[in-house]
């Protein structure tokens, strides 16, 4: 009979091409001392639910409270362990390739210990999670819902974490959403650093600094990924329409230019991509 509260999903060689993939999930689970001196195979993420435990790690040590998360990425060296009594918390392991991807795009990299806006929104989708690992059905479609819920949940995780003292990831957005806009509405315009900075009131060097905090990338790459795609629309809207004329139309500043950083954005050029699209 399974256990009410914790479930290892039993996973198929096609299961594994899923961009996410649930490993196991364990809700009030009384936390032991764990140490990996190799790191864990895969992602783990551990919710405080009560009680105050420490996180140790190569260089630094965290102590974990509730409304606090724990999240652990492969092969890095950690231990961890309760200071109170009791030390109660709710976990998961997952992996699959979306994973590090998705991480990647807000600058979370490394095994951290982060501070959580409505932690119990997050242990609703657990439950969610853990209900569908447990319902009786054939074993792949549970496990396509749970990779769906729990890619769900992991957006979720993003948007809500923040380092002790920092914005949450998505505060960080919210903050450059006037920028975000503005992108979207002038990249056919010359776009500079300081206009894009005045938005948000903070210095052009400040900005760059938050702006690929919160995205992973600079300000000028993600300018040039917009012109991109909107150029995308107009190689395929109508066929005769020059490079030179689309490149001006979506802000790059010479056919050449666009050229390359379509090219270094896609692996192939604006004229190959037009060709594979065109209805035979």
């Amino acid at each position: 009979m399974p256990h009410p509260n914790r479930n290892f999903p039993v996973l198929s060689a096609r299961d594994k091409l899923l961009p996410f993939y649930l490993l196991g999930i364990g809700l009030h689970h009384e936390q032991e001392h764990i140490r990996r001196d190799q790191g864990i195979e895969d992602y783990q993420w551990i919710q405080c639910r009560s009680g105050v435990g420490k996180l140790k790690l190569s260089e630094t040590e965290h102590i974990v409270k509730p409304g606090m998360g724990m999240l652990l990425f492969p092969g890095q060296k950690h231990e961890y362990y309760a200071l109170s009594d009791s030390w109660e918390v709710d976990w998961i392991i997952f992996d699959g390739n979306g994973s590090a991807n998705l991480f990647k795009t807000v600058g979370i990299v490394n095994t951290c210990v982060y501070t959580l806006a409505q932690p119990e929104y997050l242990l609703s989708r657990m439950r969610e999670l853990l209900q569908a690992a447990l319902t009786p059905q054939e074993q792949t479609l549970s496990n396509y819902a749970c990779s769906a819920i729990l890619y769900t949940l992991l957006t979720e995780i993003i948007q809500r974490v923040s380092v002790e003292g920092s914005d949450t990831v998505g505060q960080q957005y919210e903050r450059l959403k006037p920028v975000l806009d503005y992108i979207e509405q002038h990249y056919a315009e010359e776009i500079t650093l300081p206009t894009l900075a005045g938005l948000i009131c903070v210095t052009p060097e400040y900005f760059c600094h938050l702006f690929k905090k919160t995205t992973g990338i600079r300000p000028i790459s993600y300018v040039n990924q917009v012109r991109v795609n909107k150029s995308k629309e107009l190689l395929l809207d109508n066929v005769q329409r020059g490079m030179e004329d689309i490149a001006r139309q979506v802000g790059f500043e010479s056919t050449s230019y666009y050229g390359a950083i379509f090219k270094k954005l896609e692996r192939i050029t604006p004229g190959f991509f037009r060709r594979s699209y065109q209805k035979s």
